[in-house]
């Protein structure tokens, strides 16, 4: 079964990845009995590492990490096809992750290669533009390196805008001023050098706690966040298990819907860390399970909140986890083939 009704063949949800092997973005969708199945519905070269729907699923916006690129699809209707209708270049180098302002006006997109956010407006048709706006990177705790911006997400209530310069060990704040199109910049948090703060989520109940998975020291950290923008740390914990030795990259971060529990990835390891969220929003460690595969890029949750869709990008698939109930996450069976396997985000 697919994670959402949908008649056979109409797509459900939409994958990127790296080239070559990617080839573009694909379309997901059941067949007549029942298997999912990835078919190219997009041929854009340059990687389309990070996908995002907007206008209630009729736009799509991607980007072309390789290709320092942007563009946004038309998704049909009836069918689900992908029609191109933009495509810029972003201006900055290696663009990894974008935000749409609460308004859909604008969309500001983090780029590693150069550590800076890049605003591009929204036009009418709900398509990208070209950036017309730059937020250069700050020092940090580690301001010898090279900043690299990796993720950048808006509150979902306050006037708030956050994102992770992994290269600097900085999370940083913007405060999104009613008066004024330019972010306010507070002061941020600096993190023990060598963290590299890559993806963060914010708990969907309590405004003001979120939690930030470090790639580097392969650690979560639980948050405290105010309206004015303040940020405080209150824990940090191991994303691997006791004991472990080796390398290991961690790479996404996902929250419950019910605010529960935390899914960690991590590359490497290939591992899954579930930890469990207590009522004042206290993360604890509760094990893990093999990602059935290498290299765990980044997962999704299905819209009924029953599943974990994982994007393996060596092993060029996505496999689906069941995560309904306390139980660690329980590999299903299903394998969806998706060559460089990098996101998936559902209609």
């Amino acid at each position: 079964m697919s994670p959402v009704p949908s008649p056979e063949g109409l797509p459900f949800a939409y994958a990127g990845g790296y080239a070559p092997q990617c080839g573009g973005i694909h379309a997901l969708s059941r067949a007549a009995d029942g298997r999912v199945h990835a078919r190219l519905a997009a041929a854009v070269p340059g990687s389309p590492t990070w996908l995002h729907l907007a206008d209630g699923g009729r736009r799509l916006h991607a980007l072309l990490e390789d290709g320092n690129e942007l563009a946004t699809f038309d998704v049909g209707v009836t069918d689900g096809a992908l029609t191109l209708l933009s495509r810029h270049a972003t201006g900055g180098a290696l663009p990894v992750h974008l935000a749409v302002d609460a308004q859909a006006r604008h969309a500001w997109i983090a780029h590693y290669g150069d550590g800076t956010l890049r605003r591009a407006a929204i036009d009418a048709q709900g398509a990208l533009q070209p950036t017309d706006h730059v937020l250069v990177p700050r020092p940090g705790a580690n301001d010898a390196a090279q900043a690299h911006a990796h993720m950048v997400r808006r509150h979902q209530r306050w006037p708030l805008m956050l994102g992770s310069d992994l290269g600097r060990d900085l999370l940083r704040v913007w405060r999104l001023e009613a008066s004024s199109q330019d972010p306010v910049e507070r002061a941020g948090l600096s993190l023990p050098s060598g963290s590299g703060p890559r993806h963060f989520v914010f708990h969907p109940r309590e405004d003001g706690q979120l939690y930030l998975l470090n790639e580097q020291a392969n650690a979560l950290d639980w948050l405290g966040l105010d309206e004015s923008g303040h940020l405080t740390h209150r824990l940090r914990l191991s994303s691997l298990p006791a004991g472990f030795e080796g390398l290991s990259y961690a790479s996404d971060l996902l929250i419950a819907p019910d605010g529960r529990r935390l899914f960690a990835l991590s590359r490497l390891h290939d591992a899954i860390a579930v930890f469990d969220l207590d009522e004042s929003g206290r993360p604890s460690w509760r094990g893990e399970t093999w990602a059935q595969g290498s290299y765990p890029r980044s997962a999704s949750v299905s819209p009924d909140g029953r599943e974990l869709w994982v994007c393996l990008q060596r092993s060029h698939q996505i496999c689906v986890f069941d995560i309904d109930g306390a139980a660690l996450p329980r590999f299903d069976g299903r394998f969806i083939a998706m060559p460089g396997a990098a996101c998936v985000v559902f209609r």
